[in-house]
């Protein structure tokens, strides 16, 4: 499986936990993982991670556009991912993400960074 097919099945499935059952997302980090969500963080590991999710408001993600890079390693993809967020059914608001996926088993991915912002204009 390509780079660019794991990030097209990983996104879909990220952004259906988030919008649908937040608290499935926690089975995608492990200790080392972080997020950085606009400017709060770094938070580590998945309670800090869960903790910062749980806070939010419900969300519908609408992903428009999927970019991939290799990263450091063999195992790990560089995931950028631009779209429309809508916050408690209000106007939708542009994002950006940036996912760093790191191989934990064969065709199975762990989410080791993520880094959300929302796009201003």
């Amino acid at each position: 499986m390509s780079a660019d097919d794991v990030a097209k099945a990983f996104i879909p499935h990220y952004y259906n936990l988030f919008d649908t059952n937040r608290a499935g997302l926690v089975s995608l980090f492990r200790n080392e993982s972080t997020l950085t969500f606009e400017g709060d963080g770094p938070k580590t590991g998945p309670a800090a991670i869960m903790e910062k999710f749980n806070a939010l408001p419900p969300v519908q993600h609408q992903p428009q556009t999927i970019e991939t890079q290799p990263s450091t390693t063999p195992n790990a993809i560089l995931v950028f991912c631009t779209g429309q967020i809508l916050i408690e059914a209000g106007k939708p608001l542009k994002y950006s993400e940036v996912f760093q996926l790191v191989a934990s088993a064969p065709g199975q991915y762990y989410l080791h960074n993520v880094i959300f912002r929302f796009n201003y204009a």
